[in-house]
């Protein structure tokens, strides 16, 4: 008990109350010691609620003494400036994303990582969805052979928001809402740097400016090309992930319930196939395959679960809480590094450049 990070929450809206929740019933790690909102009614009611102090005025806050660890989950905009004075104070500081919103904001969160090392750390919690890990554990096995090709979709239903998320003067845009977690989920399954970034951005059917479908393809030095797609036009949404080999596919169909098994189609991995010579002139059909090889390809399929089950989203958040404790306390380096959540920001950076016709802040 003598070994709990106290920590504080600023911005205790939807996600910042959420981080709390999670962080907080972890009793033998943490302890929350302070909550932060400029909205003096919600951060008292957050006290109460938690037994903790409770402030409405930013720095007040941060001259918390006993406060370690402070959770940035403010409006977009404010991150970089939020996680600066934070820093400045003496904290350590986990950062939701977007990391940044304007290009400068990008060169000033740099900066700070920089400056103060080991201090800083960025919530891509996502990236510890079990089906997204699960679908790693399945490449990995080697059974779909070499990946050359991923398809990742964040298929929203059709949707006409309203809210703060579709204005970009407050930083909205699905490009840095959903947009951070579906690239760093690419990323992660190119394990390449990168040698094209191309993204396409619209809006369709958001009430606001900003844009609510978004394409980007990604191509990897490794040749592995990573289709992205989110999008509030799907009134029939696609599978969540599906994942091309040499030697097999793979789909799954939803990364929010473990209700829905992977399914996998693969070669018998004793199969080799024979090198057939080509054939010059006019295509010879063979019965029962089209234009192919008379080889007879042993197909083998199974279902895949996902595990861990339970509620996914509560799962992807204990994961952040317990890897952020042992980077904190055991000596453990925290799974998302640096330089993985700025080439997030790289790629969407150059994604904004691409399509002008957004007035970016």
């Amino acid at each position: 008990m003598m070994n709990r990070v106290k920590f504080g929450v600023c911005g205790l809206g939807r996600i910042g109350t959420r981080h709390a929740e999670f962080f907080a019933k972890e009793k033998d790690k943490y302890e929350l010691v302070a909550g932060c909102d400029i909205d003096a009614r919600r951060a008292g009611e957050f006290g109460r609620e938690y037994g903790c102090k409770d402030y409405s005025d930013y720095a007040e806050f941060l001259k918390n003494p006993e406060m370690e660890l402070v959770i940035i989950s403010t409006p977009s905009l404010d991150h970089v400036s939020n996680a600066a004075d934070a820093l400045k104070a003496g904290k350590k500081v986990l950062l939701d994303k977007p990391i940044s919103v304007t290009n400068e904001n990008f060169r000033e969160i740099q900066a700070l990582d920089n400056e103060y090392k080991g201090k800083l750390f960025f919530l891509h919690n996502v990236r510890f969805n079990p089906a997204f890990q699960t679908v790693q554990k399945v490449i990995e096995s080697g059974i779909l052979g070499d990946v050359q090709f991923v398809k990742i979709r964040r298929h929203m239903g059709f949707a006409r928001r309203c809210d703060w998320q579709t204005l970009l003067s407050c930083g909205g845009g699905q490009l840095s809402c959903w947009g951070p977690h579906v690239i760093d989920q690419g990323l992660q399954l190119i394990h390449s740097p990168l040698k094209q970034i191309w993204g396409h951005l619209q809006l369709v059917n958001a009430r606001g400016d900003a844009d609510d479908q978004v394409k980007i393809m990604l191509v990897g030095e490794n040749g592995i090309v990573a289709d992205l797609e989110i999008s509030y036009m799907s009134a029939i949404c696609s599978p969540y992930c599906t994942v091309y080999g040499n030697r097999g596919t793979l789909v799954c169909p939803n990364d929010l319930s473990c209700q829905e098994d992977i399914q996998v189609k693969y070669i018998d991995p004793s199969f080799q196939f024979d090198n057939h010579p080509v054939i010059q002139g006019s295509p010879l059909k063979v019965a029962g395959q089209g234009f192919h090889c008379d080889e007879q390809i042993p197909w083998m399929e199974e279902k895949v679960k996902i595990k861990p089950a339970g509620n996914l989203p509560d799962i992807w958040e204990d994961r952040i809480v317990l890897h952020l404790y042992q980077a904190l306390r055991e000596g453990v380096p925290f799974p998302v590094t640096s330089e993985q959540a700025f080439e997030v920001m790289r790629v969407i950076e150059e994604v904004k450049k691409q399509n002008p016709q957004f007035k970016w802040l």
